[in-house]
């Protein structure tokens, strides 16, 4: 067999001195293969050779976790390169000195509790001007004003206003929005 061929069927010399020292061994114990021709011969070890190479490549989870590693570390460092270029350290924040003894003359001023200055109550704002502008319809302004749509919202500003309909209200209009 020429040398290219078992490059290319990855059989080595010793492979193949075996081979021959079978088929040696064969026709010495008087078993013949006459129905078998030599390139017969050769294409069945290619075969076995590449049943064998087949089996013993990796499962996809080999590489799947492969790829997660190296992508985690590929992640990792960029994260600590690009932290290096903007100046970030998490330890430039703490202070490693011992802590400072507090002070001795401090004063503490109390205001007796009946002293003090009544506090007021800050007014919940009940209610809130509103501008009609291009595009608005009550069902827009219910969502801008409660967060979603709500049916009992819409008749609400619908009677605080006293519109004939949903539908009826013009740009600049202003309109009072409850807020309760």
């Amino acid at each position: 067999m020429k040398s290219s061929t078992l490059r290319r069927s990855n059989i080595t010399r010793e492979k193949m001195a075996m081979l021959s020292a079978l088929s040696d061994y064969n026709t010495a114990k008087g078993r013949s293969n006459a129905h078998i021709t030599d390139k017969q011969a050769e294409l069945d070890m290619l075969w076995r050779n590449f049943r064998i190479a087949a089996t013993t490549n990796r499962s996809p989870k080999a590489y799947f976790y492969v790829g997660l590693l190296s992508g985690v570390i590929l992640s990792l460092v960029v994260a600590v390169f690009i932290s290096f270029f903007i100046g970030y350290s998490p330890l430039r924040d703490i202070n490693f000195s011992a802590p400072k003894p507090a002070k001795e003359n401090v004063k503490f001023t109390f205001i007796p509790a009946d002293k003090q200055a009544p506090v007021e109550e800050a007014q919940p704002v009940t209610e809130k001007e509103y501008t009609v502008q291009a595009g608005d319809s009550l069902e827009d302004i219910s969502v801008r004003f409660y967060g979603r749509f709500d049916e009992a919202k819409i008749k609400e500003i619908q009677v605080k206003n006293s519109l004939k309909d949903v539908n009826s209200i013009k740009i600049g209009q202003k309109l009072i929005i409850p807020l309760n």
